[in-house]
């Protein structure tokens, strides 16, 4: 069952040539230091929003190059053609598949719900002061995300 809101945020990548609406309100922020999330990005760690795929709608998508890096997490990173920066990453499979989206993407950040917490943050190239959850290892973090992920969507 996918529940729509009368919500629409809207984003795109860094000039413009991807863009997306999102149907639904995001349930899940998470920031991500792995070493793929950092070089993917082009930063100390990925803010990422996660939505189900079905809530979400990509325009110009034919314009977004997507890769998978290694597995597992098996995701499909997707970057503008145009501008070469990170549009989406999607993972999963049927009523199970999201999206992430850089939170920097979206028009209005505001309207996103707050960070709940830090993944792979043994791979920190930044500390993170304040009191949110901090996961080390590839285990715990996994684990943290996909729990808040699955109790979210």
């Amino acid at each position: 069952m996918t529940t729509h809101t009368s919500l629409s945020l809207r984003g795109s990548c860094e000039c413009g040539a991807c863009s997306f609406e999102v149907h639904a309100s995001p349930k899940a922020r998470f920031r991500c230091h792995c070493l793929i999330c950092q070089a993917f990005n082009d930063k100390p760690f990925a803010d990422v929003v996660a939505v189900r795929a079905s809530n979400v709608v990509l325009k110009n998508a034919a314009n977004i190059s997507f890769r998978k890096y290694r597995s597992p997490p098996n995701f499909n990173r997707g970057v503008c053609r145009t501008c070469g920066k990170p549009v989406v990453e999607v993972a999963g499979a049927g009523p199970f598949k999201v999206m992430f989206i850089p939170a920097s993407n979206f028009k209005s950040e505001v309207q996103l719900p707050p960070v709940r917490m830090d993944i792979f943050y043994h791979r920190r190239v930044l500390d993170i002061p304040g009191s949110l959850p901090k996961y080390s290892g590839y285990f715990a973090s996994e684990f943290a995300v996909g729990k808040m992920i699955m109790s979210g969507l």
